[in-house]
């Protein structure tokens, strides 16, 4: 994976595409596609995936969430690469419809990789990663009940695709967003139960 693609909303989709093309649209591409290592673009894909609408397919937002808390763990304990069990990594979503909606989301990507950057960098450094890893846990088991509800696990999602997209980016102004974006998720999950 590139140094853009460690930094760049664009350069992650990308990297998820020719993975996807090649290998198919399993846990494991964006585990490849991510690196080992990266743990802003493993919470960031798979939310993504959530609030598409791929992740409106029964089951999808399951293993999903599942990915976010096996990955926000290991930030949390602060291990060096991050590891899946097989049975995660083989999870597949529908080819095609994966690569629809990354050809979808790509333009609007390059807009906001235009303005991401070093802002509010308080927020983007220890132990904000740590924070962030423990409110996508909170917001990842949030979606199993969620899914009771169609399209409701996209709430939870879309805070965990704020908060990972400032780890990504390093840009605390982002992180700012996702932490309102949590606590709006929250607010919303409460009126629906």
């Amino acid at each position: 994976m590139s140094e853009r693609s460690n930094s760049s909303v664009t350069g992650v989709l990308e990297s998820l595409e020719d993975e996807v093309s090649s290998n198919g649209a399993d846990v494991n591409a964006i585990l490849n596609a991510s690196g080992s290592r990266a743990a802003g673009p493993l919470l960031f894909l798979p939310a993504v995936v959530m609030i598409s609408p791929v992740g409106a397919i029964p089951g999808v937002p399951v293993v999903l969430a599942t990915l976010i808390i096996l990955v926000s763990a290991q930030i949390l304990i602060g291990s060096s690469r991050i590891w899946l069990p097989r049975f995660i990594r083989q999870r597949s979503v529908p080819k095609d419809k994966l690569l629809s909606m990354l050809d979808r989301i790509r333009p609007y990507a390059r807009q906001v990789d235009r303005f991401l950057g070093n802002h509010l960098s308080i927020l983007a450094r220890p132990p904000m990663p740590r924070v962030v890893a423990f409110l996508c846990i909170m917001l990842a088991l949030a979606v199993f009940p969620a899914t009771l509800i169609p399209t409701a696990a996209a709430l939870p999602g879309g805070a965990i695709a704020l908060l990972s997209l400032g780890l990504l980016t390093r840009d605390g102004l982002v992180t700012l967003a996702g932490l309102l974006a949590t606590g709006a998720a929250v607010y919303f999950l409460l009126l629906l139960s």
